[in-house]
């Protein structure tokens, strides 16, 4: 195909303004070929693909060309690659894994910190849990009431309780009806667990999952303008307790 060309642009196009194309890496072609694949046959979570030795010898290049493939699409969340005798590779819905990387990313330049990590929760998990409220269904109500259950009966583990607490806002996002919610939480959430490992405390975590019930009391009874509030209330808390916990513990202050 010819590509005109302006006539003022003539001589530039004579001294090379276009470079030659590149020619692409085969395991970008082989990621692109399964992304493909997947995107276009609409491949559940969790199908299982072909070994990376089949996958090697359909596409008739090393397993190592394979195994970068493979990386690429699991950076980007569509894979997942599974070690063990019950291993192998399978369809991903980890949409969220290359914002995460982003996030974890700035923070270790500290151009992001955890009061940024807590704004961005201000701002849009009220309005999610009130979507939460309004479209419901009975899955998403059984799985809420299973995580309570698990707290009440794991009052003293307070690594459990802090796991929980942190799932019943993303059960929240997945309640609300809108997967982008999900992805969104669910990297900054990855994101505030990893800046704040140290943050285990039983009488908080407690606290919390009793906020917890609250909420799905009030969703229950149809309340969703009350669950807005409450929610909202639960991340301020949750945000003042950890400043406190920091401050004993002799840690920098969410800013720094």
């Amino acid at each position: 195909m010819t590509i005109p060309i302006a006539k003022n642009d003539r001589q530039g196009a004579q001294q090379g303004m276009f470079r030659p194309l590149r020619k692409r890496r085969y395991s970008d072609q082989i990621a692109d070929v399964i992304q493909d694949k997947i995107l276009k046959d609409r491949l559940k979570t969790g199908t299982s693909l072909p070994t990376e030795q089949e996958l090697a010898q359909e596409f008739d290049v090393s397993r190592t060309v394979v195994r970068e493939a493979l990386r690429i699409l699991e950076i980007s969340g569509l894979v997942k690659v599974k070690k063990g005798a019950s291993g192998g590779v399978f369809v991903s819905d980890s949409y969220h894994v290359p914002i995460r990387k982003s996030l974890r990313n700035m923070v270790a330049l500290e151009e992001v910190t955890i009061d940024h990590l807590f704004e961005v929760r201000l701002l849009i998990e009220p309005a999610i849990a009130k979507e939460a409220a309004l479209h419901i269904t009975k899955k998403d109500m059984a799985a809420l009431d299973a995580l309570i259950r698990d707290c009440v009966l794991n009052q003293d583990d307070p690594v459990l309780l802090k796991k929980n607490n942190l799932n019943f806002h993303l059960l929240l996002a997945r309640a609300s009806g809108n997967p982008f919610f999900s992805v969104v939480l669910e990297s900054v959430f990855e994101t505030l667990i990893e800046t704040s490992l140290y943050f285990f405390d039983i009488p908080c975590e407690r606290e919390f999952y009793k906020t917890h019930e609250r909420i799905l009391d009030l969703i229950k009874r149809g309340k969703p303008q009350e669950v807005e509030n409450l929610v909202r209330e639960d991340i301020l808390d949750v945000k003042e307790k950890l400043k406190e916990f920091k401050k004993r513990r002799g840690h920098p202050s969410t800013r720094s």
